[in-house]
C-alpha cells in the first residue's frame, strides 16, 4: 500500500476539477510561468481642453498572510491532486531554519493497520508544535479535508457528505496561528474549487497554477505506522488490525451485485438487529428471521457491542493449534482472524464467529477443536493446468492458498472437488438461493475428510450454471469457524 491508502475514499466522482483559475493538471516536468503585460489607458476629461496627466499608480499592498502561505503552494496543489485520485489523506509540510520546505506523511506498511484521520491530525500537530517550540522549524502547515462552508467550521470531514474544503492549519514562529480553507463543491463528475477568501484572484491563480514536478519526492520525511504486536503467556502472537469489515461476507451470502445495488438486504439486516434487541419478542419469532436450514444469522447484542454474522452450519471439525490472533481494533477487539495449524500439518486462517464470547479461550488455549466452514465469494469451473515440474493436474487435484485479493480476512483461493451438493434458501420468503457444497480442499489417500468444508455459494456468485458431483471447481472463499461443542 502507498502512504495514504488507508484514507482513500473509493468514489469516482472526483475525476474532474474546475476552478476560477486554470485547471490543475497532474505533475509535469517543468514549471511554466506565464507573463502578462498590463495595459494602462489614460482617459481625457471631455470638459477640459487639455488632457489630465496620468495619476501615479497606487502602490500594491502586500498581503502578508499570502506571502507566508505561498511557500506551501506545492502541498496545496498536491492535496488537490490526491483528491482527484480519490485520496482524502491529511498531509503536512514544514519550513526549516534555512527556509527550505519539506513534506511529512505517515507510511502504511501493513495493509491491515492504519491510523484514523483524527489521530493523524493530532499526532502531526503535537509533533510540529514541539519542534516549533524547540526552534527546529520556522513554521508548519497541515492540510486536511474539512466541513468548512464559509462558516468558520474547520472540523475534520469524516463522512463523505461533510466534505466541503481543504483546510490549511498553519503556525509560524512569529506567533501567527490560524486556519484558512479552500472551499470546493461537487457538481456531477466535477469538483469546483472556489479559492481562498483571504487571497485575491491573482494570488489564488498563482497557487493553483503551480505545477508539481514529475518524479519529485515531496515527502522526504515519513513515519512508519506499525501494527501493535506482542506474544502472550500462551505463546500466541497477538496483533492488531483496524481496517476490516463484514461487507464481503454479506456479499457472499446475498450476491455481491445484489448487496451493492439493492438496499433491501442491508435493510433486512438492520431490521433483524433491531428485532433481536427487543426482549419482549419471543425467541421463536426472532428465529424466523435468523435461523435457516443451513445458515444462521448470528446476532450479538450487548451494551458495548452489537453485530450480526452469517454462520454456515457444519459438523466438520479438525484439531487446530493457534499460532496468531489478529484482533480488530475498530470493533473494540470483539472480532478477529485466527491463524495456525490444522491437524499439525497445514496452515490456515479463519474468522471465528464465536470470538466475542470465547475470546479468553482462544487466547489461552493453543489446542482447540474447530468446526470449520466457508462462504464462497466466487465459484468457477477449474481449468486443468501443468504444475511447475511438468505434472498435469488430474481430476483428483485439490489445493488452496491465501487469497491474493483478501489476504488478511481468513480468505483462500482454492481448487476443490465437489463431494456433495444441497440446494439452500435464505430469508423467510426463501428469496435468496444458493447451494451448500461439501468441498475437498486437500486430497489425502489415507483420510478421506482430511480437509473438507461445507461452504455456501449464492447462485449470484457462480460463473457457471450446472453443478455435479465429482467436478473440480475453483474460486475464493471466506473460512469461518467456532470452537466445537
Amino acid at each position: 500500500m502507498g502512504i495514504f491508502d488507508f484514507f482513500k475514499k473509493k468514489d469516482n466522482r472526483q475525476e474532474n476539477v474546475s476552478a476560477p483559475v486554470q485547471q490543475q493538471e497532474m505533475p509535469e516536468e517543468k514549471i511554466v510561468e506565464e507573463k502578462i503585460e498590463e495595459v494602462v489607458e489614460v482617459i481625457q476629461d471631455p470638459v477640459l481642453e487639455t488632457p489630465v496627466p496620468p495619476q501615479p499608480m497606487e502602490e500594491k499592498k502586500v498581503n502578508e498572510l499570502y506571502e507566508k502561505i505561498k511557500i506551501y503552494s506545492d502541498y496545496i496543489v498536491y492535496s488537490i491532486a490526491l483528491q482527484l485520485r480519490g485520496d482524502f489523506a491529511p498531509i503536512s509540510a514544514f519550513e526549516k531554519e534555512d527556509g527550505q520546505v519539506e513534506g511529512f506523511a505517515y507510511m502504511i506498511t501493513d495493509p491491515t493497520y492504519g491510523l484514523s484521520p483524527q489521530v493523524v491530525l493530532s499526532n502531526m500537530k503535537e509533533k510540529f508544535e514541539n519542534e516549533l517550540k524547540e526552534g527546529k522549524i520556522k513554521s508548519y502547515a497541515i492540510l486536511y479535508h474539512s466541513q468548512f462552508n464559509n462558516d468558520g467550521n474547520h472540523a475534520l470531514a469524516v463522512n463523505p457528505e461533510d466534505l466541503k474544503a481543504i483546510t490549511v492549519s498553519y503556525h509560524f514562529n512569529d506567533g501567527e496561528q490560524n486556519n484558512i480553507a479552500l472551499p470546493y463543491a461537487f457538481e456531477n463528475e466535477n469538483v469546483t474549487f472556489k479559492g481562498f477568501a483571504e487571497f485575491s484572484h491573482e494570488e489564488n491563480n498563482e497557487i493553483m497554477n503551480n505545477q508539481l514536478v514529475d518524479g519529485k519526492d515531496y515527502f522526504t520525511n515519513r513515519e512508519e505506522i506499525k501494527s501493535p504486536e506482542s506474544t502472550n503467556e500462551a505463546g500466541i502472537i497477538m496483533k492488531k488490525s483496524n481496517v476490516h469489515s463484514l461487507a464481503n461476507m454479506w456479499g457472499g451470502i446475498f450476491g455481491f451485485q445484489n448487496f451493492q445495488t439493492q438496499e433491501k438486504y442491508s435493510q433486512y439486516l438492520m431490521e433483524t438487529m433491531a428485532l433481536c434487541r427487543v426482549d419482549e419478542i419471543p425467541a421463536e419469532e426472532k428465529a424466523k428471521h435468523t435461523e435457516f436450514a443451513d445458515i444462521r444469522f448470528k446476532t450479538i447484542i450487548s451494551e458495548d457491542f452489537n453485530t450480526i454474522y452469517p454462520e454456515v452450519k457444519t459438523n466438520f471439525s479438525l484439531d487446530f493449534e493457534t499460532k496468531e490472533i489478529r484482533e480488530w481494533e475498530n470493533v473494540d477487539n470483539n472480532e478477529a482472524i485466527v491463524g495456525g495449524l490444522g491437524r499439525d500439518t497445514f496452515g490456515l486462517w479463519f474468522f471465528p464467529t464465536d470470538y466475542s464470547e470465547n475470546k479468553t479461550q482462544y487466547q489461552t488455549q493453543n489446542k482447540l477443536n474447530i468446526n470449520l466452514s466457508g462462504i464462497i465469494f466466487v465459484l468457477d469451473l477449474h481449468q486443468s493446468f501443468d504444475l511447475p515440474d511438468g505434472t498435469k493436474t488430474d481430476e483428483e487435484f485439490t489445493a488452496y492458498k491465501p487469497s491474493q485479493d483478501l489476504p488478511d480476512y481468513g480468505c483462500i483461493d482454492f481448487i476443490g472437488k465437489v463431494l456433495d451438493i444441497k440446494e439452500s434458501e435464505l430469508l423467510p420468503d426463501g428469496s435468496v438461493k444458493g447451494f451448500i457444497l461439501k468441498l475437498r480442499l486437500i486430497t489425502n489417500t489415507e483420510v478421506e475428510d482430511f480437509f473438507t468444508v461445507d461452504a455456501f455459494v449464492s447462485k449470484e456468485n457462480m460463473r457457471f450454471a450446472a453443478l455435479r458431483l465429482g467436478m473440480q471447481v475453483a474460486g475464493a472463499m471466506q473460512l469461518q469457524g467456532k470452537i466445537a461443542e
